[in-house]
């Protein structure tokens, strides 16, 4: 194997490219590094010595590379490719119609680790391994958001495995099933019942009651009642955008939804002072309520979004009026409601009480 430095005339100087022979084959490989030898734009001796130095020294790395196939060397010039900036120019290349997924996913590893200090190098295993955990622990994410982040992410690993940043692809050996991948809703909910329950049980905070049962009656999550601004309030209409895929909410808000949020703010104002609260203190103050009311279900507040599906179906909403309240792109993500409250329907029917015929 080797790889040898050549020059291409072209009418006004010359071209750098890599002769790379290799298991019997030969390829080439153009650098788009050119000596102007003529004309008005000639390049300077010093100009010319520059570019025939990176050229050859492109030629070299173009060696390591080859050598080191293979093995689980990394070339030391690749080591030192920041995750930022791999992840930023890879972004903004990728055209494909789940951008937006994959961009989630980035965001999300970003936010678990310092992202500009980490080399594209140092995605171990174990740190994808700690990755999987953290999506699986995040309470902004449920269902089968954090596989399909996870699998996306594992484009940009096998973009810059392709590259040669990376020795082989880090999540090799890591099983990660996807939890829903039938189509049933495995979180548990809440039926109106126990919505009235609630409403009539002390909370330890009360901005957390008040902006968990409006999420029961509008189906936001945690983090869009969180920066929910009294300007999305428009007379008796919310109107907003999804934190998860930015697709638009606009749904009339029911006379007890409104009578829940009492007085109107200033515009930016936020309509839930919850928003310095910690996402483990907001669990706690739920399990507590929950506990009062004699609620034996794990509820989280991502719990309040499956409750609202699920009571427009209940009511009479048909599946597209329901995709459209929770901001849904089809129905096919809405399919998993109906199959519960048909589940339920079956549950009700089977606990008929008996008669003797």
């Amino acid at each position: 194997m080797s790889v040898q430095l050549r020059e291409k005339k072209i009418k006004n100087g010359k071209s750098f490219y890599l002769d790379i022979y290799q298991n019997g084959k030969r390829t080439y490989k153009f650098l788009g590094i050119k000596v102007i030898t003529k004309g008005p734009k000639k390049d300077t001796p010093l100009n010319r010595r520059e570019k025939t130095r990176i050229a050859e020294e492109r030629a070299a790395q173009e060696q390591i590379k080859l050598i080191s196939k293979g093995t689980s060397y990394t070339p030391e010039y690749l080591r030192e490719v920041s995750f930022e900036d791999f992840s930023n120019d890879f972004l903004d290349k990728y055209t494909k119609r789940d951008h937006r997924i994959v961009q989630a996913a980035v965001k999300m590893f970003k936010k678990m680790i310092d992202a500009r200090s980490l080399y594209v190098s140092d995605i171990t295993p174990e740190l994808m391994e700690r990755y999987r955990d953290f999506l699986l622990a995040s309470e902004d994410l449920s269902g089968e958001t954090p596989h399909n982040y996870f699998t996306r992410f594992k484009k940009l690993l096998r973009s810059a495995k392709i590259k040669g940043l990376l020795s082989e692809m880090p999540t090799i050996d890591i099983i990660f099933k996807n939890p829903n991948k039938e189509d049933n809703l495995r979180k548990e909910i809440l039926e109106i019942d126990e919505l009235r329950i609630l409403s009539k049980t002390h909370c330890g905070n009360p901005e957390v009651k008040k902006a968990f049962l409006f999420c029961c009656y509008t189906g936001l999550g945690l983090a869009e009642v969180n920066d929910l601004k009294w300007g999305e309030i428009k007379k008796d209409r919310l109107v907003t955008k999804r934190k998860k895929t930015g697709s638009t909410i606009n749904n009339q808000l029911s006379p007890a939804t409104l009578r829940l949020l009492g007085e109107p703010g200033e515009k930016e104002e936020n309509v839930f002072d919850i928003n310095k609260i910690s996402h483990n203190a907001v669990n706690k103050n739920l399990k507590h309520w929950l506990k009062r009311a004699d609620i034996d279900k794990k509820i989280t507040f991502y719990c309040a979004r499956h409750s609202f599906a699920c009571l427009l179906l209940m009511n009479g909403a048909n599946l597209k009026s329901v995709a459209d309240a929770m901001g849904h792109a089809s129905t096919k993500t809405t399919l998993k409601y109906l199959n519960h409250v048909e589940r339920l329907k079956d549950e009700a029917i089977n606990n008929l009480p008996e008669i003797e015929i």
